[in-house]
């Protein structure tokens, strides 16, 4: 059982570009509706949030350019 989870979580999958963009609406309206049920939870930790969102946007884009000019 431990060698069937380990091979399916260390396989590597191929998405197409609109099976990805799929997989992101779904996270990202999964996201809007847990922040509508926790909207007074998520208030006081909004500048966080943006801080950690500009970081990520910073990093997804220099990946990002990397691979680009590796090609």
């Amino acid at each position: 059982m431990a060698g069937y989870v380990k091979d399916h979580l260390t396989r590597k999958v191929r998405w197409a570009t609109w099976q990805f963009s799929v997989f992101k609406l779904s996270m990202i309206s999964f996201g809007i509706i847990l922040g509508s049920y926790f909207v007074d939870f998520w208030k006081p930790l909004l500048p966080a949030v943006w801080v950690v969102f500009i970081i990520t946007v910073i990093l997804s884009t220099m990946m990002w350019l990397s691979a680009v000019r590796k090609k």
